[in-house]
């Protein structure tokens, strides 16, 4: 294991002993990559309050896990009832009546086997492990952030595609198809979402996805993408139109382009995202559309397409100030206005002492395709 995840294993056992959990159990790939340092397909492993990680593998993988981590404590499992009764075991060995274990609780754990881990383990308490990671992995290092400004060069590279492939006639899976075949040629892992591209009255939407809906003259398209190299992802968002846009689309383009600035500007280390997102409230109530304002301007990316600050999903994160090391995606809502269309621009940054700096460079304009 090499000295940068040690590093990090020493500081979660100090979050760990402070409060007082026994041990952290990953289910994961982000825990898995910032802690252990490898890619798999199911990542397990338990992190106790002392010693070394121990693996959970399964078995025709036990060595190959093990060259590729430099940990010794593999324990191979062939199947989903061997893997509880090594988790089982480990907290048996730790001799407690009622041992702390902590979980995370968001969007990639299983619950499945979150509900068998506790049918299994009925004296085990459960807690969040976000209290105990979160605020490690908010503040990326130099090697962290050069993945994922790899990662934006894809991002970017991606908008590019788009911009030479959008045309009347084509349809949104179309578009998503070539973009995604050019980033993953590129490079990219993967992407971290479904790759938005919403056109027409779509582009109103907060969410999306590519349809077969065929793109036409005059439409606004959102183009989101989140490509992940080596882990690590990226999100840029760029509105197109297929022809001029009408001056009121041309009118919430220029005020998306304030509100970014106007986030920017404000965001430097020790400002909450409330106060940031109190300006730009002011932006769009300034020029009359105060009511189309959503909450969720910006959150945090790296080993997750969102992450720590992550005040959609958790309000509570809007109130914890920004700090210096943070990569944040900037422009994460639509500004939609039925009967005019829906716009968007967002970018990744690296936060530093001194502000913002982009990691994604792609032009900011309006992109007009003919």
């Amino acid at each position: 294991m090499d000295a940068i995840r040690q590093a990090r294993i020493e500081r979660l056992q100090q979050n760990m002993a402070a409060k007082d959990v026994d041990a952290l159990l990953i289910l994961t790939a982000g825990d898995y990559v910032y802690f252990i340092g490898d890619l798999r397909r199911q990542p397990r492993a338990i992190i106790p309050r002392q010693g070394r990680p121990i693996l959970l593998t399964f078995a025709a993988e036990a060595e190959e896990a093990r060259q590729a981590t430099g940990l010794d404590d593999v324990r191979p499992y062939r199947g989903l009832h061997e893997m509880m009764l090594a988790i089982m075991a480990f907290f048996k060995s730790l001799d407690k009546e009622k041992p702390k274990v902590a979980i995370e609780m968001e969007f990639a754990t299983p619950a499945f086997l979150m509900e068998r881990f506790k049918l299994a383990n009925p004296r085990v308490q459960v807690v969040d492990s976000k209290p105990l990671v979160a605020p490690l992995r908010q503040i990326k290092g130099a090697e962290e952030v050069a993945l994922i400004r790899k990662a934006a060069e894809l991002a970017d590279l991606g908008i590019e595609r788009a911009r030479q492939v959008i045309r009347a006639g084509i349809t949104e899976a179309e578009v998503a198809l070539e973009v995604e075949y050019a980033v993953r040629k590129a490079g990219a892992d993967r992407l971290g979402f479904p790759m938005f591209v919403n056109s027409g009255r779509r582009s109103l939407w907060l969410h999306g996805a590519a349809t077969p809906k065929v793109i036409e003259r005059g439409d606004l398209i959102v183009v989101d993408i989140g490509p992940v190299y080596q882990g690590y992802h990226a999100d840029i968002c760029r509105t197109f139109s297929v022809g001029e846009p009408s001056a009121q689309a041309q009118e919430l383009y220029r005020l998306y382009h304030e509100m970014q600035r106007t986030a920017l500007a404000a965001a430097r280390p020790g400002v909450a995202l409330h106060q940031i997102e109190g300006q730009i409230e002011k932006v769009l109530a300034g020029a009359g559309y105060a009511e189309h304002f959503i909450r969720g301007f910006m959150h945090g990316v790296g080993l997750g397409f969102e992450e720590t600050p992550f005040p959609t999903i958790f309000p509570e994160d809007v109130l914890a100030p920004l700090a210096a090391g943070m990569t944040l995606a900037v422009g994460h809502t639509t500004l939609a206005v039925p009967g005019i269309g829906g716009v968007r621009i967002e970018d990744t940054v690296h936060l530093t002492a001194e502000g913002p700096v982009y990691l994604t460079q792609a032009p900011r304009e309006a992109i007009i395709v003919v």
